[in-house]
Parts: structure tokens; sequence; C-alpha cells
């Protein structure tokens, strides 16, 4: 806890990361309202649902409150760990405004209608912001991918995110909220913006990664070092000196032999 207040005064102290944390804020309410106005769009403009591989042979089964609740908590886990390292939250925010912007492009240039679900309707708040026509591609698939690409050099977090990518792709395949193509073309399109993330934040990325000491890797032999070893131990060995006087003599005599 100390560690994390003294960061806290250590980086807000500093105008340089302010400034990348507005930055990265007022990018991340611009891209809100590009996704909201592209979902309300193409919701207006959608056409009917097509035949899927995979939703054509399974559900759709009631699992809005998976859908639903379980976004909220992943967000709410995933803002404690932002929030309990701050030098996480430039790159963070930056990342999640650009993820959003390129799925506004996406919702906005496709229109087409989800999938029959089931006939229970939720509250008209969650229905506004969980069953629009913001279909291509998954939301729910891509935020956790790029939380394992941003967390990858963390294995437990890592692979949480992983598996809460895997849990998010297959819970909106049998509640039918989303195509199979949206779940697949998340995962590519995701670490697309990861790497465009990577390139254009890089020093926040840096400043991301800061807080956790890595191990440096052991380096690697070169393949001359590993023959010559080899060849120490599996080669002809040199032979001795052996004096009838004895090792004190042998040693003797080499040093004479050297000194000629």
């Amino acid at each position: 806890m100390q560690d994390t207040i003294r960061l806290y005064r250590t980086l807000f102290g500093n105008r340089g990361y302010l400034r990348s944390v507005c930055g990265g804020a007022a990018f991340l309410a611009a891209s809100t309202i590009a996704i909201f106005a592209a979902v309300t769009y193409a919701t207006v403009h959608a056409s009917n649902h097509v035949t899927d591989f995979v939703l054509s042979r399974v559900g759709p089964f009631n699992l809005r409150f998976l859908f639903i609740y379980g976004t909220f908590a992943a967000f709410a886990l995933t803002a404690s760990l932002l929030a309990w390292r701050p030098n996480r939250l430039p790159f963070a925010l930056k990342a999640m405004a650009l993820f959003l912007l390129v799925r506004a492009v996406f919702v906005a240039l496709t229109h087409m209608a989800p999938s029959p679900i089931d006939p229970q309707q939720p509250a008209p708040f969650f229905n506004s912001i969980f069953y629009g026509g913001d279909l291509f591609f998954s939301g729910h698939t891509g935020l956790p991918l790029l939380a394992a690409l941003a967390f990858w050099h963390i294995p437990p977090w890592r692979m949480f995110y992983l598996v809460l990518t895997a849990f998010f792709g297959s819970i909106v395949l049998l509640g039918h909220y989303h195509y199979s193509i949206d779940v697949l073309a998340a995962l590519f399109i995701t670490h697309g913006v990861f790497l465009m993330s990577r390139w254009l934040f890089s020093r926040d990325y840096a400043l991301f990664r800061s807080s956790e000491s890595q191990a440096a890797p052991r380096p690697k032999r070169t393949v001359r070092k590993r023959v010559e070893k080899w060849v120490e131990e599996h080669g002809p060995k040199r032979p001795t000196l052996v004096s009838a006087d004895g090792p004190a003599r042998a040693s003797e005599i080499v040093r004479a032999a050297r000194r000629r």
C-alpha cells in the first residue's frame, strides 16, 4: 500500500504524466461518443438477421445475467488493477479509446440485425446499452483480449483475461448476442489495435510495464561456445608431463621449457 501511495505522489507530481492522463481521458470520451453514435445509426438502419453456422446449431440460451453483470464485474476488476498501479492508466485509457474508435468505424459500416434471442426483455437502460445493432465486431470478446495483451508480462493476469475472453466469447454465442464472425474477427482486430496502440503510445506502454520487476533473461550461449565446450568435454585430453621425480619436478621442467 505504501508503494502505491508513493507511486501516486510521484506520478501526480509530474506534469507530463498528468497531460498524458488528461489526453487519454479526452480521447476515451470522444471515442465513447463515437461508438454510441455508431450504435444508434446501425440500430436504426439495421436490415434482417442472417443465418449463422454456429447459431443455427446452439441456443439461444438465457444468459443475460452473465452477459450484463459479468461485464460490470470485469470492468470493476480492471479498474481496480489500474487504480492499484496508476502508471498503467495512460496507456489503458488510450488503448481502450482506440479500440472503441476502431469498433465505431466497423459498427457504422455494418447494419445487420441481431439474431433472434429469448423473449425475456431486460430493463430499458440495459437494453439501450447491451442490445443495440453493434454486432461487428464483438466488444465483449475484444476488450478482455486487449487486457490480456496489455498484461502479457504478468502471467496470472494474462491467463485470467484469456480465460475471460473465451468465457465472454462463449456467452455471446450461446445467447445469440453476436454472430460467430463477430467473435472470430474480434480476436484479429483486437490484436491489430494493440499493436497500433503500442506503436502510437510507446512511452505510455513503457510506463505501463514499469512497475513490474522482470527477471532478466538468461543469455543464450552461442553455437561457437557450445561447440568449444563440447570439444573440451569430449575431445582428446592433453597429455600431462610426469617426471620420475614426481609432480613438483614436472612443474619445474614445464617452467624451464617456457623460459627457453
